[in-house]
């Protein structure tokens, strides 16, 4: 890793024998390619000034490379001291965990869903900067803390399977992909889709059947009155 000061910048591959490329990994060209030259006494950079740090702003940086070293190894062995400590089955707040970080990344429009599939209890709160809104992520913790350990198991199934109850915008009566989640777990757990649909297709037609006679205006009944002198009809 090196820091402005530690080289100049060339202009194209090949500006000078010792031209590399590098990879920028700060600001906002982070990510982008550009060339440079780390020869002191180089014939075609030796022209261009640049900024040298001095002795402490050196000490510095290397003292900032070594905490951020020092941070980054030790999370790696944390990672590898838990991974051999895990038990065959979880304990319940591990399972707790695990199922809140796949709630959290699933998405706004998931977790609406979930919501709904398990009748949680949309309240609304008030954010920092004073609108109304749904915290799902409040509520699922509340109700994942309140499940047991088999429901937790059923509840980390489901978070697999939700992402399959979207249907695509440029085509919604896409059929669902065999090889997707939903589909194979229907296969596993020997549910009739066709069946599914054909059942929804019917209620959904006898719902819509019975809103169109409710539409449907009344016929006005005519009522014949029958007297001794003649017959009146209304």
């Amino acid at each position: 890793m090196l820091f402005e000061g530690q080289y100049r910048n060339a202009k194209a591959k090949g500006e000078c024998p010792n031209t590399k490329a590098a990879v920028l990994i700060d600001g906002k060209s982070a990510g982008s390619i550009f060339y440079l030259c780390q020869i002191e006494k180089c014939d075609v950079h030796n022209r261009v000034t640049r900024y040298q740090p001095t002795p402490q702003e050196q000490a510095q940086r290397k003292k900032e490379a070594l905490a951020e070293r020092v941070e980054k190894l030790s999370r790696v062995r944390i990672l590898e001291a838990i991974r051999k400590k895990l038990p065959d089955a979880l304990s319940q707040p591990d399972l707790e965990m695990v199922a809140l970080d796949y709630f959290r990344r699933l998405g706004h429009d998931n977790h609406r869903r979930l919501s709904k599939l398990y009748a949680w209890e949309e309240k609304k709160s008030k954010t920092s900067w004073g609108a109304q809104t749904v915290d799902y992520e409040k509520i699922a913790a509340a109700a994942v803390q309140a499940m047991k350990t088999a429901d937790l198991n059923r509840f980390l199934v489901v978070c697999a399977l939700v992402s399959d109850l979207y249907c695509p915008g440029y085509n919604p009566r896409q059929s669902l992909v065999k090889t997707s989640n939903l589909a194979q777990a229907a296969s596993r757990y020997k549910v009739d889709t066709a069946k599914v649909a054909t059942n929804v297709r019917a209620e959904l037609s006898k719902t819509k059947n019975k809103a169109n006679d409710k539409r449907q205006p009344t016929k006005k009944s005519k009522t014949v009155f029958l007297l001794n002198f003649g017959v009146f009809s209304s």
